[in-house]
């Protein structure tokens, strides 16, 4: 109930079950509500989720209007898998972001930890760790003026945040990843059938193909990765008056 209000909050509706979203045979997500979805997160942390969204279903940033409404089919077991793997993504980065300011806030170094940027260490999380190495991007060039400026500093952020998390070794990348209670696990499993499942059997579909936008799966990605940041501070707050079970 609390992840819900974080939503209302900023006046986003879940998305109800999907069948509930096909019109004449085509899953349509409306309104996309994106801009509100986007608005949680700080600049460097926003840039690697749209990086994130390019990576899983192949929609850039700039991507026109045209590209947004053109149509992909993609199988249901594998959206489910997208929303909850960026579920998980969500978490990661609320957890890695507040990690990295606080280090900020500190003074603690940058060190390499025995890792460069193109060699990631071996964990239990492939999703985020194929993820991670397609995140490593280049900043561009820009103008030379006062909102070039302020271009240049928010790109250094992200670039830095980027360095941060790929530098991790094994055993923090391994602790900012894993879920911290069995509680949040369950929701995760909960909402994602409420969301993907069966209406009769409630377990998750696995045949079919669907037909949708790529505007309907960018709201369904950056709806996972809220509910992963929301879901983040929530467990804590929650922990802290009813002492979830660890994982």
């Amino acid at each position: 109930m609390l992840i819900i209000y974080k939503f209302s909050e900023i006046r986003v509706p879940l998305v109800p079950k999907l069948s509930k979203c096909i019109y004449n045979g085509r899953l349509e997500i409306w309104p996309s509500k994106d801009w509100e979805l986007e608005s949680i997160h700080c600049f460097e942390v926003l840039e690697m989720v749209r990086e994130h969204i390019s990576t899983v279903i192949g929609l850039r940033a700039d991507s026109s209007v045209t590209d947004n409404w053109a149509t992909t089919e993609i199988r249901h077991i594998d959206l489910g898998r997208v929303y909850a793997a960026s579920i998980l993504y969500g978490y990661f980065l609320k957890s890695a972001s507040l990690r990295h300011r606080l280090e900020q806030f500190l003074g603690l170094p940058l060190t390499d930890k025995d890792n460069n940027l193109g060699q990631m260490p071996s964990f239990q999380f492939p999703e985020i760790k194929a993820r991670l190495k397609n995140l490593v991007g280049c900043v561009g060039n820009k103008q030379f003026d006062s909102v070039g400026q302020e271009s240049r500093r928010q790109e250094s952020n992200v670039d830095t945040f980027r360095h941060y998390v790929m530098r991790f070794d094994p055993e923090t990348l391994k602790m900012c990843a894993k879920l911290r209670t069995k509680e949040a696990a369950h929701l995760i499993e909960k909402h994602s059938c409420a969301l993907f499942g069966n209406e009769k059997t409630g377990k998750l579909e696995t045949d079919g193909l669907i037909l949708t936008s790529f505007s309907s799966l960018k709201r369904l990605v950056l709806e996972a990765v809220a509910f992963g940041s929301f879901l983040w501070d929530i467990e804590e707050y929650v922990n802290n008056v009813y002492n979830l079970k660890d994982s």
